[in-house]
Protein backbone atom coordinates (compact mmCIF):
# COMPACT_ATOMS: atom_id res chain seq x y z
CA UNK A 1 0.00 0.00 0.00
CA UNK A 2 2.57 2.39 0.98
CA UNK A 3 4.47 2.18 -2.67
CA UNK A 4 1.22 3.28 -3.95
CA UNK A 5 1.09 6.41 -1.64
CA UNK A 6 4.64 7.14 -2.87
CA UNK A 7 2.88 8.21 -5.91
CA UNK A 8 1.94 11.49 -4.15
CA UNK A 9 5.69 12.83 -4.75
CA UNK A 10 6.84 13.73 -7.94
CA UNK A 11 9.00 11.56 -10.56
CA UNK A 12 12.70 12.28 -9.77
CA UNK A 13 11.90 12.30 -5.98
CA UNK A 14 10.43 8.57 -6.10
CA UNK A 15 12.99 7.86 -8.20
CA UNK A 16 15.61 8.78 -6.20
CA UNK A 17 14.58 8.51 -2.39
CA UNK A 18 11.86 6.03 -2.82
CA UNK A 19 13.26 2.66 -1.87
CA UNK A 20 14.93 4.30 1.09
CA UNK A 21 11.33 5.47 2.47
CA UNK A 22 10.03 2.36 1.69
CA UNK A 23 12.70 0.83 3.47
CA UNK A 24 11.66 3.46 6.51
CA UNK A 25 8.04 2.32 6.60
CA UNK A 26 8.40 -1.54 6.67
CA UNK A 27 10.40 -1.04 9.90
CA UNK A 28 7.32 0.85 11.33
CA UNK A 29 5.41 -2.03 14.27
CA UNK A 30 1.89 -1.19 14.70
CA UNK A 31 -1.67 -0.28 12.70
CA UNK A 32 -2.16 2.66 14.16
CA UNK A 33 1.81 3.91 13.62
CA UNK A 34 1.46 2.42 10.11
CA UNK A 35 -1.68 5.15 9.58
CA UNK A 36 0.09 7.75 10.68
CA UNK A 37 2.95 6.89 8.67
CA UNK A 38 0.57 6.87 5.83
CA UNK A 39 -1.07 9.95 6.54
CA UNK A 40 2.52 11.62 6.56
CA UNK A 41 3.93 10.26 2.98
CA UNK A 42 0.63 11.82 0.90
CA UNK A 43 1.46 15.06 3.31
CA UNK A 44 4.96 15.88 2.22
CA UNK A 45 4.20 14.19 -1.12
CA UNK A 46 1.70 16.60 -1.81
CA UNK A 47 3.60 19.30 -0.38
CA UNK A 48 6.72 18.34 -1.81
CA UNK A 49 5.00 18.21 -5.55
CA UNK A 50 4.88 22.37 -5.00
CA UNK A 51 8.83 22.39 -4.59
CA UNK A 52 9.65 26.05 -3.17
CA UNK A 53 10.60 24.26 0.50
CA UNK A 54 11.23 28.12 1.86
CA UNK A 55 7.86 29.59 0.68
CA UNK A 56 4.99 29.49 2.85
CA UNK A 57 2.53 31.22 0.63
CA UNK A 58 2.69 28.31 -2.35
CA UNK A 59 0.20 25.83 0.13
CA UNK A 60 -2.13 28.51 0.04
CA UNK A 61 -2.06 29.92 -3.83
CA UNK A 62 -1.84 25.47 -4.15
CA UNK A 63 -5.21 25.11 -2.64
CA UNK A 64 -6.73 28.26 -4.02
CA UNK A 65 -6.35 26.67 -7.54
CA UNK A 66 -7.21 23.16 -6.55
CA UNK A 67 -10.48 24.02 -4.89
CA UNK A 68 -11.58 25.82 -7.93
CA UNK A 69 -10.24 22.86 -10.62
CA UNK A 70 -12.71 20.85 -8.04
CA UNK A 71 -15.79 23.18 -8.53
CA UNK A 72 -15.58 23.25 -12.19
CA UNK A 73 -14.92 19.83 -12.30
CA UNK A 74 -17.97 18.90 -10.03
CA UNK A 75 -19.81 21.16 -12.21
CA UNK A 76 -19.08 18.88 -14.87
CA UNK A 77 -19.22 15.89 -13.62
CA UNK A 78 -22.92 16.30 -12.43
CA UNK A 79 -23.93 18.04 -16.34
CA UNK A 80 -22.52 14.67 -17.69
CA UNK A 81 -25.19 12.73 -15.12
CA UNK A 82 -27.38 15.09 -15.84
CA UNK A 83 -27.55 13.94 -19.70
CA UNK A 84 -27.91 10.54 -18.39
CA UNK A 85 -31.51 11.22 -17.09
CA UNK A 86 -34.89 10.39 -18.67
CA UNK A 87 -36.10 12.86 -20.68
CA UNK A 88 -39.67 14.87 -20.28
CA UNK A 89 -42.41 13.24 -21.89
CA UNK A 90 -45.02 15.58 -22.86
CA UNK A 91 -47.42 12.87 -21.89
CA UNK A 92 -46.65 13.09 -18.34
CA UNK A 93 -47.56 16.72 -18.44
CA UNK A 94 -50.93 15.83 -19.94
CA UNK A 95 -51.47 13.31 -17.29
CA UNK A 96 -50.75 16.08 -14.48
CA UNK A 97 -52.78 18.72 -15.56
CA UNK A 98 -55.70 15.78 -16.32
CA UNK A 99 -55.23 14.84 -12.64
CA UNK A 100 -55.13 18.44 -11.04
CA UNK A 101 -57.93 19.57 -13.22
CA UNK A 102 -59.86 17.11 -14.85
CA UNK A 103 -62.84 19.53 -15.68
CA UNK A 104 -60.92 22.43 -17.50
CA UNK A 105 -59.77 22.02 -20.72
CA UNK A 106 -56.11 24.18 -21.05
CA UNK A 107 -55.50 26.75 -23.19
CA UNK A 108 -51.79 26.10 -23.77
CA UNK A 109 -50.48 22.57 -23.84
CA UNK A 110 -46.98 21.32 -24.67
CA UNK A 111 -47.47 18.29 -27.42
CA UNK A 112 -44.03 17.66 -27.56
CA UNK A 113 -41.30 16.33 -25.61
CA UNK A 114 -37.79 18.81 -25.40
CA UNK A 115 -35.59 18.02 -27.74
CA UNK A 116 -32.62 18.11 -25.14
CA UNK A 117 -31.82 17.69 -21.30
CA UNK A 118 -31.05 21.54 -21.68
CA UNK A 119 -32.03 23.76 -24.07
CA UNK A 120 -31.08 27.56 -24.53
CA UNK A 121 -33.69 29.50 -26.30
CA UNK A 122 -35.61 26.35 -26.45
CA UNK A 123 -32.78 25.03 -28.80
CA UNK A 124 -30.04 22.08 -27.88
CA UNK A 125 -26.57 23.60 -27.73
CA UNK A 126 -24.77 23.57 -31.25
CA UNK A 127 -22.07 25.35 -33.31
CA UNK A 128 -24.92 28.09 -34.06
CA UNK A 129 -25.41 28.88 -30.39
CA UNK A 130 -22.29 28.32 -28.96
CA UNK A 131 -21.36 32.02 -28.96
CA UNK A 132 -24.85 32.97 -27.43
CA UNK A 133 -23.65 30.59 -24.69
CA UNK A 134 -19.98 32.06 -23.97
CA UNK A 135 -20.36 35.52 -24.63
CA UNK A 136 -23.35 36.94 -23.03
CA UNK A 137 -26.37 34.87 -22.78
CA UNK A 138 -25.06 31.44 -21.14
CA UNK A 139 -28.21 31.85 -18.25
CA UNK A 140 -30.60 30.93 -20.91
CA UNK A 141 -29.08 27.81 -20.58
CA UNK A 142 -30.99 25.40 -18.50
CA UNK A 143 -33.08 22.01 -17.77
CA UNK A 144 -35.85 21.91 -19.94
CA UNK A 145 -39.61 22.09 -18.94
CA UNK A 146 -42.46 21.41 -19.89
CA UNK A 147 -45.25 23.70 -19.37
CA UNK A 148 -49.13 24.08 -19.92
CA UNK A 149 -51.77 27.47 -18.94
CA UNK A 150 -54.75 28.29 -18.56
CA UNK A 151 -56.20 31.76 -19.62
CA UNK A 152 -58.80 32.17 -16.54
CA UNK A 153 -57.84 30.30 -13.17
CA UNK A 154 -59.66 27.65 -12.26
CA UNK A 155 -62.76 27.89 -10.27
CA UNK A 156 -60.99 25.66 -7.21
CA UNK A 157 -58.62 27.92 -5.84
CA UNK A 158 -55.41 28.03 -3.84
CA UNK A 159 -56.77 25.65 -1.20
CA UNK A 160 -58.26 23.28 -3.56
CA UNK A 161 -55.40 22.88 -5.46
CA UNK A 162 -53.21 22.32 -2.79
CA UNK A 163 -55.39 19.44 -1.81
CA UNK A 164 -55.23 17.89 -5.11
CA UNK A 165 -51.84 18.10 -4.97
CA UNK A 166 -51.57 16.07 -1.80
CA UNK A 167 -53.97 13.80 -3.24
CA UNK A 168 -52.08 12.97 -5.99
CA UNK A 169 -49.01 12.37 -4.08
CA UNK A 170 -47.01 15.56 -4.63
CA UNK A 171 -45.09 16.56 -1.83
CA UNK A 172 -45.36 20.83 -1.55
CA UNK A 173 -44.22 23.60 -0.06
CA UNK A 174 -45.59 26.77 1.33
CA UNK A 175 -46.98 28.67 -1.45
CA UNK A 176 -44.82 31.75 -2.29
CA UNK A 177 -46.19 34.87 -2.64
CA UNK A 178 -44.41 38.23 -4.28
CA UNK A 179 -46.00 41.15 -5.45
CA UNK A 180 -47.73 41.67 -8.96
CA UNK A 181 -45.71 44.89 -9.07
CA UNK A 182 -43.43 47.45 -7.43
CA UNK A 183 -44.02 51.12 -6.44
CA UNK A 184 -41.58 53.80 -4.89
CA UNK A 185 -41.59 53.16 -0.85
CA UNK A 186 -42.87 56.31 0.64
CA UNK A 187 -45.40 57.41 -2.15
CA UNK A 188 -48.76 58.28 -1.19
CA UNK A 189 -50.15 56.27 -4.04
CA UNK A 190 -48.10 53.14 -2.85
CA UNK A 191 -49.83 50.65 -0.17
CA UNK A 192 -47.75 47.73 0.18
CA UNK A 193 -50.53 45.99 1.50
CA UNK A 194 -53.62 46.69 -1.44
CA UNK A 195 -50.73 45.67 -4.16
CA UNK A 196 -52.07 41.99 -5.51
CA UNK A 197 -49.52 39.32 -5.53
CA UNK A 198 -48.75 36.47 -7.39
CA UNK A 199 -48.59 33.16 -5.82
CA UNK A 200 -46.73 29.99 -7.25
CA UNK A 201 -46.66 26.26 -5.61
CA UNK A 202 -43.29 24.14 -5.81
CA UNK A 203 -44.09 20.55 -5.37
CA UNK A 204 -42.31 17.38 -6.50
CA UNK A 205 -42.99 13.56 -7.12
CA UNK A 206 -40.76 10.61 -7.76
CA UNK A 207 -38.59 12.24 -10.37
CA UNK A 208 -40.64 15.25 -11.78
CA UNK A 209 -40.69 18.70 -9.97
CA UNK A 210 -43.27 20.98 -10.44
CA UNK A 211 -44.18 24.82 -10.62
CA UNK A 212 -48.11 26.15 -10.20
CA UNK A 213 -48.20 30.25 -10.86
CA UNK A 214 -51.06 31.47 -9.92
CA UNK A 215 -51.09 35.19 -11.33
CA UNK A 216 -52.52 38.44 -9.89
CA UNK A 217 -54.76 39.13 -13.41
CA UNK A 218 -56.59 35.62 -13.01
CA UNK A 219 -54.31 33.25 -15.54
CA UNK A 220 -52.44 30.40 -14.11
CA UNK A 221 -49.16 28.55 -15.74
CA UNK A 222 -47.98 24.77 -14.60
CA UNK A 223 -44.18 24.10 -15.55
CA UNK A 224 -42.82 20.38 -15.23
CA UNK A 225 -39.36 19.49 -14.89
CA UNK A 226 -37.12 16.76 -13.73
CA UNK A 227 -35.53 16.48 -10.99
CA UNK A 228 -31.42 16.23 -10.03
CA UNK A 229 -30.55 12.52 -10.82
CA UNK A 230 -29.59 10.56 -8.36
CA UNK A 231 -26.37 10.01 -9.98
CA UNK A 232 -25.50 13.70 -9.96
CA UNK A 233 -24.49 13.75 -6.62
CA UNK A 234 -21.59 11.19 -6.13
CA UNK A 235 -20.59 12.08 -9.91
CA UNK A 236 -20.01 15.65 -8.74
CA UNK A 237 -18.21 14.55 -5.59
CA UNK A 238 -15.88 12.37 -7.50
CA UNK A 239 -15.17 15.22 -9.84
CA UNK A 240 -14.35 17.03 -7.69
CA UNK A 241 -11.66 14.94 -6.07
CA UNK A 242 -10.12 14.70 -8.96
CA UNK A 243 -10.14 17.95 -10.34
CA UNK A 244 -9.06 19.49 -6.90
CA UNK A 245 -6.47 16.79 -6.93
CA UNK A 246 -5.36 17.08 -10.39
CA UNK A 247 -5.40 20.76 -10.17
CA UNK A 248 -2.61 20.88 -7.06
CA UNK A 249 -0.61 18.48 -9.26
CA UNK A 250 -0.68 20.66 -12.59
CA UNK A 251 -0.09 23.88 -9.74
CA UNK A 252 2.53 21.57 -8.17
CA UNK A 253 4.59 20.96 -11.39
CA UNK A 254 4.72 24.41 -13.00
CA UNK A 255 5.44 25.58 -9.52
CA UNK A 256 8.64 23.57 -9.51
CA UNK A 257 9.43 23.67 -13.22
CA UNK A 258 9.64 27.64 -12.72
CA UNK A 259 11.50 27.76 -9.42
CA UNK A 260 14.49 29.33 -9.23
CA UNK A 261 14.32 30.67 -12.76
CA UNK A 262 15.11 34.27 -14.04
CA UNK A 263 12.96 37.07 -13.14
CA UNK A 264 11.72 36.95 -17.30
CA UNK A 265 10.04 33.37 -16.71
CA UNK A 266 9.00 33.60 -12.89
CA UNK A 267 7.99 37.32 -12.91
CA UNK A 268 5.25 36.40 -15.47
CA UNK A 269 4.01 33.45 -14.45
CA UNK A 270 3.88 34.94 -11.08
CA UNK A 271 1.20 37.60 -12.55
CA UNK A 272 -0.46 35.75 -14.99
CA UNK A 273 -1.30 33.29 -12.70
CA UNK A 274 -2.55 35.83 -9.78
CA UNK A 275 -4.74 37.95 -12.85
CA UNK A 276 -6.23 34.42 -13.97
CA UNK A 277 -7.42 33.03 -10.35
CA UNK A 278 -8.96 37.12 -10.31
CA UNK A 279 -10.93 35.68 -13.34
CA UNK A 280 -12.05 32.28 -12.38
CA UNK A 281 -12.82 33.26 -8.53
CA UNK A 282 -14.75 36.58 -9.26
CA UNK A 283 -17.70 34.42 -10.96
CA UNK A 284 -17.67 32.09 -8.01
CA UNK A 285 -17.53 35.10 -5.14
CA UNK A 286 -20.20 37.17 -7.44
CA UNK A 287 -22.53 34.54 -7.85
CA UNK A 288 -22.35 32.05 -4.83
CA UNK A 289 -23.51 34.14 -2.18
CA UNK A 290 -26.75 35.31 -4.66
CA UNK A 291 -27.46 31.74 -5.15
CA UNK A 292 -27.88 31.24 -1.63
CA UNK A 293 -29.80 33.96 -0.48
CA UNK A 294 -32.15 32.77 -3.24
CA UNK A 295 -32.24 29.47 -2.22
CA UNK A 296 -32.75 30.68 1.66
CA UNK A 297 -35.45 33.15 0.57
CA UNK A 298 -38.20 30.36 -1.00
CA UNK A 299 -38.60 26.80 -1.26
CA UNK A 300 -36.55 25.09 -4.09
CA UNK A 301 -37.53 21.16 -4.74
CA UNK A 302 -34.74 21.43 -7.47
CA UNK A 303 -31.54 23.34 -6.48
CA UNK A 304 -30.00 24.96 -9.39
CA UNK A 305 -27.05 23.54 -10.89
CA UNK A 306 -24.05 23.03 -9.71
CA UNK A 307 -22.56 25.78 -12.47
CA UNK A 308 -24.79 28.72 -12.00
CA UNK A 309 -23.73 28.76 -8.27
CA UNK A 310 -20.30 29.41 -9.91
CA UNK A 311 -21.83 32.51 -12.67
CA UNK A 312 -21.15 29.32 -15.15
CA UNK A 313 -22.42 29.47 -18.30
CA UNK A 314 -23.21 33.51 -17.65
CA UNK A 315 -20.37 34.88 -16.66
CA UNK A 316 -17.98 32.19 -19.03
CA UNK A 317 -16.17 35.26 -20.18
CA UNK A 318 -13.70 35.45 -17.73
CA UNK A 319 -13.51 31.70 -16.83
CA UNK A 320 -12.34 31.59 -21.07
CA UNK A 321 -9.95 34.77 -20.09
CA UNK A 322 -8.67 32.89 -17.43
CA UNK A 323 -8.05 29.78 -18.88
CA UNK A 324 -5.63 31.48 -21.55
CA UNK A 325 -3.82 32.99 -18.93
CA UNK A 326 -3.32 29.62 -17.42
CA UNK A 327 -2.13 28.14 -20.57
CA UNK A 328 0.69 31.01 -21.07
CA UNK A 329 1.78 30.19 -17.38
CA UNK A 330 1.85 26.40 -18.35
CA UNK A 331 3.52 27.59 -21.73
CA UNK A 332 6.38 29.74 -19.95
CA UNK A 333 6.66 26.67 -17.24
CA UNK A 334 7.57 24.06 -20.05
CA UNK A 335 10.23 26.64 -21.19
CA UNK A 336 13.65 24.21 -21.55
CA UNK A 337 15.53 24.79 -18.19
CA UNK A 338 18.74 24.55 -17.14
CA UNK A 339 19.16 23.30 -13.84
CA UNK A 340 21.98 24.97 -11.09
CA UNK A 341 24.95 22.51 -10.05
CA UNK A 342 24.66 20.99 -6.98
CA UNK A 343 21.22 21.02 -6.80
CA UNK A 344 19.95 18.42 -4.83
CA UNK A 345 16.22 16.83 -4.70
CA UNK A 346 15.95 17.58 -0.67
CA UNK A 347 16.18 20.98 -2.12
CA UNK A 348 14.34 21.06 -4.58
CA UNK A 349 11.02 19.41 -3.80
CA UNK A 350 10.50 19.84 -0.30
CA UNK A 351 11.03 18.56 3.37
CA UNK A 352 11.68 14.96 4.37
CA UNK A 353 8.84 13.16 5.11
CA UNK A 354 8.74 12.09 8.82
CA UNK A 355 7.89 8.90 8.93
Amino acid sequence: MHRWLLLAYPRDYRRARGAEILETVRDVGSAHRRSRVAANLVRHGLRARLGRPASRSVVAWASVFAVVCGLFAASFGTWLAWLGSRPLDHRDLAAVVGQLYPDRQVSHLDQDDPPAVFLIYGHPLNEDLLSELLLGDGGEYAPAELSASFDQMPAAGLTELRQRLDATGWEQSEPVRSDAYGCVPGSPRCDPASIPSDITVYAARDDHVLAVAINAEGSMSLTLGRATPGAAYPAGLLAFVLGALGGWVLFGWASRRTEGRRRLVQGPAKFLYGVAMVFWAAPILLSAPLMLTHHLSEPHPRWHVPWEWLGQPALSLPFLLGAVLLLLVLGLAALPQRRPAGRTLAGASGSEPAV
